[in-house]
């Protein structure tokens, strides 16, 4: 959430607040501002002032904007973080996506794995892969584990010339071969 919508949500709140406490109190007959001939008297002092007007469609928007934020589905992929490589000639930068791409490239071509999902931890130049994934039944998870880490790290430390910390492995369920229905 950026700023504006903080100092938005920061005034709706105590406006909300004030309501809420007026709504509490309105039951008691001991409020005299709030008397059934005060009310009358507030609601007639408003007629033809379209500042109220003004100020009930501010909170109109407002309201909207934080029902919308609230409804809004979270869509938005993780910050990128870059890999800095610095050469004779200036700086490389290597976005994190990049190097799920480079991970997926070389995953997709295993067999007997699927459903992969691929995450990407950069700290001081140095990456930690992961990855989650489904196999099928037949498969040998520690082989075929050891294989796809192997292969990764070799790949992608020779396309970024990024030095691979780690390659972790998750296998979180077996997925079902299709069969041939006549």
């Amino acid at each position: 959430m950026n700023i504006f919508d903080r100092i938005l949500l920061v005034l709706f709140a105590i406006c909300s607040a004030v309501i809420s406490i007026l709504l509490i109190l309105l039951p008691f007959n001991n409020i005299n501002f709030l008397s059934e001939d005060n009310i009358l008297y507030y609601i007639r002092t408003m007629e033809g002032n379209y500042i109220y007007s003004v100020v009930g469609l501010a909170f109109f928007i407002v309201s909207i904007r934080f029902l919308t934020l609230a409804l809004k589905v979270n869509n938005i992929r993780e910050k990128d973080s870059y890999l800095i490589k610095h050469t004779d000639h200036g700086e490389v930068k290597v976005s994190s996506q990049t190097i799920v791409g480079l991970v997926e490239s070389v995953s997709n071509k295993f067999s007997g794995i699927s459903n992969i999902r691929t995450g990407v931890r950069i700290e001081e130049g140095i990456l930690s892969i992961y990855i989650t994934g489904e196999v099928v039944p037949e498969i040998n998870i520690p082989n075929t584990s050891l294989e796809l880490q192997s292969k990764i790290k070799e790949h992608v430390e020779t396309c970024t010339g990024a030095k691979v910390n780690d390659v972790k492995v998750q296998i979180t369920d077996v997925t079902t071969p299709l069969r041939n229905v006549k």
